[in-house]
This record gives structure tokens, sequence and C-alpha cells, in this order.
């Protein structure tokens, strides 16, 4: 049996645990506890359950603290190989490990995929697709950028996650209101959230076309490997957003092979050597164009999302690819029916109704796979600004891609009459 050491973890990336201890693994656990309050009492008590070692240092976003926790979990047994789940301790984990020579994934493969400049950069210079951008730190900047790629641009930060601090663009007023708010915006954000963030940005041009996100892995053996495409939901009036996902994601095979081949010679431009990574493009007219790479597993209900759509256990595979094995396959097969999310979020500032039965969500139980949202009579709602502003999500299916997607907006608007808010809404 195989040391996996985790350093930290999203909430469904407690189920890699979960899978290493039952398969027989030693598993050590690394946190600083920063980053608990993702966590429910029950993963919590999972993490707690499925950790041989758990071990609480000051700074796990520290590569030198790393360093000598991952010394003392290997001194009781050699490590065989370091992961995480959680998109702020992809580089510091990777970091850590390269240094005491563990297996994990390469830290420059990491680094030019988080900065989002760098990443641009080596696409176009290994002629791959892709759009056209500028760094910028400035208002003036920008509006310099932008004067060359034209309304409406892509403004985010050269580093980040979750969409934060993105604006999309369509007049020059939006952007001095970007660059108004970003200072206040910034320091409202979570701490860890915040380190993970730059006031640098990066102005792309926006493409057209729907956007889709793959689960795409390597393993030590050379295995590229796009598991599965998801057609992403956007916010109707904020197409910053995230607000659900689909799968299968209506593409035919051939443009699902297209689509593959794509984010293989992305994910080996970067170097990103060893994992599962969340690649995000968009299709436009003349084929796909690179939105973000991220360094880790896709986070959030993604991973459920496809178990329920297919059968693909992404954390198995996970754990496969960090043991070292051989995959030995192409992709997940798709079920007999398409599984649709929405992510709810509100769409402004408001207080949910006094009289709001506690039980509320349990009359929509029935009609959905699985799903809660955390809203409670009285409560006071800001408008949704990124991932972490989820407030629940729920999934449904169908018999095909359209009666899916229609369903789960019906049940939305439900949700909306019975709160007595309005909720953000989503387009396919």
């Amino acid at each position: 049996m195989a040391h996996l050491t985790f350093v930290e973890s999203i909430r469904p990336g407690i189920r890699a645990l979960e899978l290493a201890k039952k398969a027989g693994h030693r598993v050590t656990y690394v946190t600083s506890h920063l980053f608990d309050w993702l966590l429910g009492e029950e993963e919590k008590a999972a993490r707690a359950r499925c950790s041989d070692l758990l071990l609480t240092v000051s700074d796990s976003h520290d590569p030198d603290v790393l360093v000598e926790a991952f010394k003392k979990a290997g001194d009781i047994e050699p490590i065989d190989a370091v992961l995480t789940t959680l998109h702020a301790y992809v580089e510091p984990s990777a970091v850590a490990a390269a240094r005491l020579g563990l297996r994990s994934t390469s830290p420059e493969g990491v680094r030019n995929a988080r900065d989002k400049v760098r990443c641009r950069d080596i696409l176009r210079a290994n002629d791959i697709p892709s759009v056209r951008y500028r760094k910028v730190r400035t208002l003036d900047e920008t509006l310099a950028a932008i004067a060359e790629t034209g309304y409406p641009a892509v403004i985010k930060p050269t580093t980040g996650v979750g969409k934060v601090l993105t604006t999309i663009a369509y007049n020059e007023e939006d952007v001095r209101t970007h660059f108004a708010s970003v200072a206040h915006n910034y320091e409202a954000l979570r701490a860890g959230v915040k380190e993970e963030v730059t006031l640098e940005f990066v102005v792309e041009e926006f493409i057209r076309g729907s956007l889709y996100s793959v689960e795409h892995g390597v393993s030590a053996h050379g295995e590229y490997i796009p598991f599965a495409i998801l057609k992403r939901k956007l916010g109707k009036h904020n197409r910053a957003l995230e607000t659900g996902s689909t799968v299968p994601p209506g593409l035919s095979d051939e443009q699902y092979d297209l689509v593959s081949d794509y984010c293989t010679r992305v994910v080996k431009a970067l170097g990103l050597d060893l994992g599962i990574f969340h690649v995000e493009f968009i299709y436009a007219a003349d084929g796909p164009r690179l939105v973000e790479v991220n360094p880790r597993i896709g986070g959030a209900v993604i991973p459920e999302l496809i178990l329920n759509a297919t059968g693909g256990d992404m954390f198995d595979v996970l754990l496969r690819i960090y043991l070292g094995e051989r995959i030995g396959i192409k992709r997940f097969p798709y079920g007999p029916e398409t599984i649709s999310t929405i992510n709810v979020g509100s769409f402004e500032d408001c207080v949910v109704r006094s009289d709001l039965p506690a039980n509320w969500f349990d009359a929509f139980r029935g009609r959905i796979i699985s799903g809660a949202v955390n809203i409670v009579a009285g409560q006071k709602l800001r408008p949704m600004g990124g991932n972490h502003d989820n407030l629940g999500v729920f999934r449904v299916a169908g018999k095909d891609y359209a009666s899916a997607v229609q369903r789960a907006e019906e049940l939305r608007q439900e949700m909306e009459k019975v709160l007595g808010i309005r909720l953000v809404e989503a387009i396919d």
C-alpha cells in the first residue's frame, strides 16, 4: 500500500481521502485550517476519520512549512505522492514536493497555468489558437488595450480563482466601474482567497460562443485523457458568473475529438505532467479558444455531476494517477440520461421572507437527483459576484439535453417564488 499526503481540500475532495483509506493506503492530511469554512461538519469528521496523521501547520501556503510537514510524515513512512484538490495550495504543494523528490505535478507547469498572461504567451509561442490579450495595471492601460481588442472585453486578474474580480466590459463606463470598485472588492475577499488574486490584470478579447470545460487527466505513462466535457451555464445579466453545467454537453463525436486534441495541446505546452486539470474554453465559430486552465481537478459539484452522468469517479482516477498507475481509458462513457445543474445565487441585495418554513427545500427533493440550498427565513443576501457566493446547487435529469436544461430552469423559477427573492438567471 502507498502513503498519500493531501494538502487541504475542497468539500467534494474529501471523497479522495475516503477512497484512499478504503483502499488501505496510509493518509496524511496537512492543514492550517484557514479554509475549514469550505467544509461542513460531516466532511471535517470524515477528514479526521480517514487521516492516519492529521498535521496542523502554521501556513500551508508556505512551501518551507510544507517541506517540514512532508519530512515529518515521511519519517513515519516514505511518501509516495503529494496532491491537493484546493486551488490555493496547488503551487506550494508542488514546489515542496519537488524539493523532496516526491511525486506531484510539475511546479513549472502549475505556474504556467496559474499566470494567465504567461499561459497566453506559451500558447502563442506554440501556435495554439488563442485570443488577443494584454497585461495591464491601470485604468489608462486597460482603455488603451481595449482600443485594440474592442468591446466587449474581459478584464480579469492575472492569477485568481472563481471568477473573482472579473468583469466583462461592454463600454468605457464598465471599465471605469471595474477600477473604481476593485480595491473595495479585493479587501472584502476572504483570507486565503485574497492571497490567490493579484491586482494586475489581463485584458482579453471577448469571444462569442458557448462555454465548456474539460476534466483533462495526465498519467505518469504519458496518457492524455479528456475524461469528460461539460457545457457550462452563465449568468444572464453577468456572463462572468458560472451558474451551472450540463452533461453530456451536446457536442458531436467530431467536435469532442477536436476539443480533446486542442486541450491536450494546451496541457502539453504548459508542462502539466501529472494530475487532472480543469480546462475552460469557448467553442467559437472557428473552433475552441482557451478561457483558462486551473492546474487541479474541477471544484464544486463538477466531480459529482460527472459521476451522475457517466458513472466515472473523478476522485478514483485522480488517486490512480498520483499512484503512478496506467489509466487505460479515453473518456468516460455517457449514461442514458442528461444531467443538468443550477448554482443558486441571489441577483441583488435582499432579505428572504420572514415566514419561510425551515423545511422549504423538502418540496424539491423528490424532483432532483441531489442538492441542497442554504437559505433560511429572514436571511440577508448579497448579489452573487463569483463562485464563492453560491448559496446551493441542485441536479436534475432529463431524457435529453433540452429537457434536462428546461427542467432545471423550471425548478429555479419555482424556487424564486417560494423564497420571495430574485435568483440569478442562468443562460445555456
